[in-house]
């Protein structure tokens, strides 16, 4: 029986791997880099990989003051980088790993923990049919989220298990992975913090976590760890403190710092009613009701725990000022398996033969949200006509000889100074250029401007409009 058991959950895991590849890694160099984090990640990791500062960060020869989070995300990216060499594929694929990882542990934590397969089958499902958690800046780019997700879901299942037989082993993973979550996006790596905390306080078992030892050397090697990379930064790179303190912790629940278009509260809910998390995100507020169904401990407490997590990881990013819409990541794992929880639940309450009704609709569903969702990660490059996302797309252009070439790009585009410098040409600005300077840009408006003061030659000029030509002389 043990047998046949292991050969079910492999060929479970199998076909997750499976649709993993198709949604996670499938075609995943193909587009160029995307605008802000992602570019600016790309560079930041090149620039270590060339000036071997593993502390600072730089952007454009200089530390970066602008992306002030802490390195982890950055060092793995290099050291793809250092491996692999320096493309799209390599920059993405820590995040398309830490996306699959994600989905395994849901089925193997459902599997050895929850005693039930198919709740761990069912929102490993639902995790991939979400259009959401595999799309840009989570699952399939070269951002910090999908690893944020797999170190922040990590820790909240090693804490639930702690919570069952309180072995400290558990208690050190969770310090472990709540360390690394800080280290990939700061504050963001705590926000499961105030769930984990009401779990503890409605289980009763609040009192003898803090009776605990180990508790308080996790509490104290976490505060350690964090502190002395905060300190190094700050003596090797004065004022960086500031800059964490003004653009990454108060000032984005203060106020907007360059979030997304919705500030109301119910911004996340209305994306992912409309499309991030389908119609399962209906399910969520309902699936307290399982709680109350259900005679078996462990699921009864896990529905509380996940609850009370969903619950208050949504408050924490709706209240923020500054919303984005990948700051839903780590929601996914939880409310996956919250969904799922409820729903095989409810299936056990119908009648056996009955049975088969639910399931062919959860079928249908299933495989009709799967396929929508690969079809629209595998859709053409829509973003391609912006002038940024254009470079990639130039430097892959074998056909056009860009050697000794300048980049020029009046406006912030970190792309472009990944690709310049992955190639190894400089840039300069357009107050810099000279006579028979050799140029490229593909920003429209940088050439009108150069154009409206110098006569240019053009020496090429492809289908999405990027140009290379030479300064003659001025007009």
């Amino acid at each position: 029986m043990k047998r046949q058991i292991k050969t079910i959950d492999c060929i479970l895991i199998f076909g997750l791997l499976i649709l993993c590849y198709f949604i996670f890694f499938r075609h995943l160099g193909e587009f160029t880099l995307r605008l802000w984090d992602e570019g600016r990640n790309a560079t930041n990791a090149l620039e270590m990989v060339k000036n071997k500062n593993i502390f600072v960060t730089y952007f454009n020869g200089a530390p970066d003051m602008w992306n002030v989070k802490p390195p982890l995300h950055i060092w793995i990216v290099a050291i793809f980088f250092k491996f692999f060499g320096v493309s799209e594929l390599s920059l993405r694929l820590p995040s398309a790993i830490s996306a699959t990882l994600v989905v395994l542990i849901m089925y193997l934590f459902s599997l050895k923990i929850l005693k039930n397969r198919w709740i761990g089958l069912l929102g490993s499902l639902i995790i991939l049919s979400s259009m959401g958690f595999p799309d840009t800046h989570i699952g399939r780019t070269g951002d910090y989220d999908a690893l944020l997700t797999l170190f922040t879901f990590s820790a909240s299942i090693s804490t639930f298990i702690y919570f069952q037989n309180f072995q400290k082993k558990y208690l050190y993973f969770t310090g472990l992975f709540l360390t690394l979550a800080v280290m990939t996006k700061s504050i963001a790596g705590l926000f499961f913090i105030p769930g984990i905390i009401l779990f503890s306080i409605f289980d009763k078992k609040i009192i003898k976590l803090l009776k605990e030892s180990s508790f308080w050397k996790t509490l104290l090697i976490f505060i350690l760890v964090i502190g002395l990379y905060y300190f190094c930064r700050e003596s090797l790179n004065r004022g960086y403190i500031k800059s964490v303190l003004d653009m990454d912790l108060f000032n984005r629940f203060k106020e907007n710092s360059g979030g997304g278009k919705g500030s109301g509260f119910w911004y996340y809910w209305d994306l992912m009613v409309s499309f991030r998390f389908q119609k399962w995100i209906y399910f969520v507020p309902i699936s307290v009701i399982a709680f109350l169904i259900t005679k078996e401990k462990i699921i009864k407490q896990f529905i509380l725990y996940a609850y009370l997590l969903a619950i208050t990881y949504f408050l924490i990013i709706s209240k923020s000022a500054t919303k984005q819409f990948w700051y839903d990541a780590q929601f996914y794992p939880i409310a996956s398996l919250l969904v799922a929880t409820f729903i095989i639940l409810i299936i056990k309450k119908i009648p056996f033969l009955l049975r088969i009704f639910p399931i062919l609709i959860l079928c249908f569903y299933m495989q009709r949200y799967i396929r929508t969702n690969i079809a629209y990660i595998h859709r053409p490059d829509l973003d391609k006509q912006m002038s940024c996302i254009k470079y990639g797309y130039l430097f892959r252009d074998s056909s056009i000889n860009k050697k000794d070439f300048i980049g020029v790009h009046d406006d912030v585009c970190s792309p472009f100074q990944f690709y310049l410098e992955s190639n190894n040409l400089k840039t300069k600005t357009i107050n810099n250029i000279i006579t028979k300077d050799k140029l490229l840009t593909c920003d429209q408006p940088t050439f009108s401007k150069i154009e409206q003061n110098y006569k240019v030659e053009i020496l090429f000029d492809n289908k999405d409009g990027c140009k290379g030509f030479e300064i003659k002389n001025k007009n």
